[in-house]
C-alpha cells in the first residue's frame, strides 16, 4: 500500500507538470482557453491511462479535473464543467480500450486511433452546450489525439517493452555508442521540411504540404511505425514554424495539416509494421516448414533402411536355404522329372535374388554406405549400363570442404538417380552429361542431347514430380535444371 501511494504520488506531480505546459502551449494553436484543453492535455491523460495500470487511473484524473477546476477560477469561467463532462465520459471508452491493448503493434496502433476517434465524438457532443463549433472541437481532439497518444505509445514501448540489461557495475566499461548516423538524417529531415515550409519562394510555396510526404515514407521504410510517427512529430515542428512564420497558416488550416500528417504517418505506420509482422511469420512457418520436410526425408530414410536390412536378411538367408534344399534334391532325386524340378526352384531364387537385390538398391543404395557421394553417382552411372547401350555418360563434380548431412547425400544420390533413370528409359540419348555444384547451394544439371517429350506442360511437371520430391526439404538450395528440350522432364 505505502509503495502504491508513493507511485500515485509521483504520477500525479509528473502529469501535473506535464499537463499545464501542454495546456499553455495549446492556447496559441485554439481559439479560447477550453478549446486548448482538448488538443494537447486531453490527449496526454489518454495516452497515459492507455499504457498504465488500473490503479494509477483516479489520480490521473483527479489531477486533471483539479487543474481544469484552478484555470476555471482564475479565468472566471465557470462553464469548464462541459470539459470536465467530457473527460468523465471518455472513461468507458479508455477502459474497453485497456482491455483489448494487446497483440501485435498494428493492434495497438488500431486501437489507438478508433480510441482518439471515439473521444472526440464524446468531446464534441459534450461541448454543444457551449456554442462552440462542432466540426472545430472534433478538429482539436483529433488533432491532438493523433500527436500526443501515439508519442506516449512510443515512449512507452522504449521504455517498457524493450529487454533493458541490469544496471551493474559491468556496465562502467562498456563504450557508450552513439548512432550519429541516425541523428545526423533526422537533423537533415528536419531542416529540409522547414526549409520547404518557410524558405521557398512565394510561386512554390503550394508545393510544400507536399514535401511533408517525405520525411515520413522514409523513416517508416527504415523503422516501421516508429519511424513514421518521429516523422510526423518533426513535420509539425515544421508546420508550427511556418505557423509562426508571418502568419503562413491560419490555425484551422494547421490543425487541418497536423492532424492529416499525422493520420498519414501512423496508417502508414501500421501498414509497413504489419508487412514486417507478415514476412516475420512467414519466415518462420517457412522455416518451420523445411525442417518438417527434413523430418519426413530423415524418417522415410530410416524406414527404407530398415526394410532393407530386413529384405537383406530374412530373404537372403530363405533364398539360400532355398538354393541348398534344391541341390539337395538333384543330388536325391535322379529323374529328370526330379532334376527338372530341382533347376526350376534354384532358377526362381536366382530370380528372387536378382528382384530383391534390385530393391534394395532402389530402398536404400548400399553405395552410399561404402562410398563417397561423388563415387556413389558414378557407380550409379555405371549399373545403369550406360556403355552397354552405346552411350557417353560424363559426371562433372564441384563440392566444398563442408561434409553433408546423410539426408543431403540421400536427397542428391535420388535426384540424380530419378534423372538418369528417366533418360535410360525415355531420352534415347547417345551423350549424357551430370553437373553437380556443390557450395552454399547445391545445384545439380543433367543434360543429354535425346529425343525430348512431346507433351503440355502438366505433364512434364508430373514427370519431374519424382525429383522434386528428393528435393522438397531444400526447395531453395537444391534447384534442380535439366535441358528442356530432353526427355529428363
Amino acid at each position: 500500500m505505502r509503495n502504491y501511494l508513493i507511485s500515485l504520488c509521483c504520477s500525479i506531480l509528473i502529469v501535473s507538470c506535464t499537463w499545464f505546459p501542454l495546456w499553455v502551449i495549446s492556447t496559441y494553436f485554439t481559439t479560447s482557453d477550453q478549446l486548448a484543453v482538448l488538443l494537447f492535455p486531453f490527449a496526454l491523460r489518454l495516452g497515459v491511462c492507455l499504457l498504465s495500470p488500473i490503479q494509477f487511473w483516479p489520480g490521473v484524473y483527479l489531477c486533471e479535473w483539479v487543474l481544469m477546476a484552478v484555470i476555471a477560477d482564475l479565468l472566471g469561467q465557470p462553464e469548464w464543467q462541459f470539459a470536465e463532462l467530457a473527460s468523465v465520459l471518455s472513461l468507458p471508452a479508455l477502459f474497453i480500450a485497456k482491455h483489448y491493448f494487446d497483440g501485435p503493434e498494428w493492434k495497438r496502433l488500431s486501437i489507438i486511433g478508433g480510441l482518439v476517434i471515439f473521444t472526440a465524438v464524446i468531446n464534441m457532443l459534450s461541448y454543444s452546450p457551449t456554442g462552440q463549433s462542432a466540426w472545430m472541437v472534433l478538429l482539436v481532439s483529433i488533432t491532438g489525439g493523433l500527436m500526443v497518444v501515439p508519442a506516449c505509445y512510443l515512449v512507452w514501448d522504449y521504455l517498457f517493452a524493450r529487454n533493458w540489461l541490469p544496471l551493474t557495475s559491468g556496465l562502467a566499461g562498456n563504450r557508450v555508442s552513439l548512432r550519429v548516423g541516425q541523428t545526423a538524417q533526422y537533423a537533415l529531415l528536419l531542416v529540409l521540411s522547414l526549409f520547404a515550409q518557410v524558405g521557398l519562394p512565394g510561386e512554390l510555396r503550394i508545393f510544400a504540404p507536399f514535401c511533408l510526404a517525405i520525411p515520413i515514407v522514409l523513416l517508416a521504410f527504415s523503422y516501421g511505425w516508429q519511424g513514421a510517427l518521429l516523422g510526423t512529430l518533426l513535420n509539425s515542428v515544421a508546420l508550427i514554424a511556418a505557423g509562426t512564420h508571418e502568419s503562413a497558416l491560419h490555425s484551422t488550416d494547421l490543425l487541418l495539416t497536423l492532424s492529416a500528417q499525422s493520420l498519414t504517418g501512423i496508417l502508414l505506420g501500421i501498414g509497413i509494421q504489419r508487412q514486417r509482422e507478415l514476412n516475420r511469420a512467414l519466415h518462420a512457418q517457412l522455416k518451420r516448414n523445411r525442417k518438417l520436410s527434413t523430418q519426413l526425408v530423415e524418417a522415410e530414410e530410416a524406414v527404407r533402411r530398415n526394410v532393407a536390412r530386413e529384405l537383406h536378411d530374412d530373404i537372403g538367408q530363405n533364398i539360400t536355404a532355398i538354393r541348398t534344399q534344391a541341390s539337395i534334391l538333384k543330388r536325391i532325386e535322379q529323374s529328370d522329372m526330379g532334376n527338372h524340378c530341382a533347376n526350376t526352384i534354384e532358377q526362381l531364387s536366382l530370380n528372387i535374388y536378382d528382384t530383391t537385390r534390385h530393391l534394395l538398391s532402389q530402398l536404400r543404395p548400399k553405395v552410399l554406405d561404402d562410398l563417397p557421394l561423388k563415387d556413389a553417382v558414378i557407380q550409379l552411372t555405371r549399373d545403369l549400363e550406360f556403355d552397354r547401350q552405346g552411350i557417353s555418360c560424363e559426371v562433372e563434380w564441384t563440392q566444398s570442404e563442408e561434409p553433408l548431412t546423410d539426408t543431403m547425400r540421400v536427397t542428391i544420390y535420388r535426384l540424380c538417380q530419378e534423372a538418369l533413370n528417366n533418360v535410360a528409359k525415355h531420352a534415347n540419348a547417345s551423350t549424357i552429361k551430370v553437373i553437380v555444384k556443390i557450395s552454399l547451394r547445391c545445384e545439380i544439371t543433367v543434360v543429354d542431347d535425346g529425343v525430348g517429350i512431346d507433351a503440355p506442360p502438366a505433364v512434364r511437371v508430373m514427370a519431374l514430380k519424382g525429383c522434386r520430391k528428393g528435393s522438397m526439404p531444400w526447395g531453395e538450395c537444391f534447384p534442380f535444371v535439366h535441358n528442356p528440350g530432353t526427355a529428363v522432364q
